[in-house]
């Protein structure tokens, strides 16, 4: 799939992972070790009332199920012929995360734009989210995928 295939409002559910406390806490421990991510006692006292996984490490579980669709072929997804990321934006963590939560991921492609700089790629822009098993959005942002135009 090339830049000009992406359709603006395609839409594809990437999986869904349930955090587990002990898994919290070794990513916790390893790369976000504040109290409410690793401690369940100061967790307690926190104004989070217990153990919450760091917003990084849902962050990183929608990096891995990307990947993961990218790898199966992702139907439609833009992915397949995407290069590098020249970021993200407006990344939001609306609600903690606790132990046994299962989030839902999905990504949407919400834009597209040219490139005169990198008349080769373009870039699609699409919104990324997580909703927990009652529906609530808990954790989004766009990203911004470098994607090969096809060849003239």
């Amino acid at each position: 799939m090339y830049w000009e295939d992406v359709e603006i409002g395609a839409r594809r559910d990437l999986g869904s992972y349930t955090f587990s406390e002990d898994e919290i806490i070794r990513f916790g421990s390893k790369y976000d070790p504040q109290a409410f991510h690793i401690d369940p006692e100061a967790a307690r006292r926190s104004p989070f009332g217990g153990i919450i996984a760091s917003g990084w490490h849902t962050a990183a579980i929608w990096m891995k199920l990307a990947i993961a669709e990218r790898a199966r072929g992702g139907g439609a997804s833009p992915l397949l012929r995407a290069g590098v990321s020249p970021g993200y934006q407006d990344m939001r963590w609306l609600k903690p995360v606790r132990p046994g939560t299962t989030l839902h991921y999905s990504s949407e492609i919400v834009g597209k734009v040219e490139l005169k700089s990198r008349p080769s790629h373009g870039i699609v822009l699409s919104l990324n989210r997580a909703r927990n098993d009652d529906g609530e959005l808990v954790f989004e942002f766009t990203g911004k995928g470098l994607v090969q135009r096809r060849p003239q």
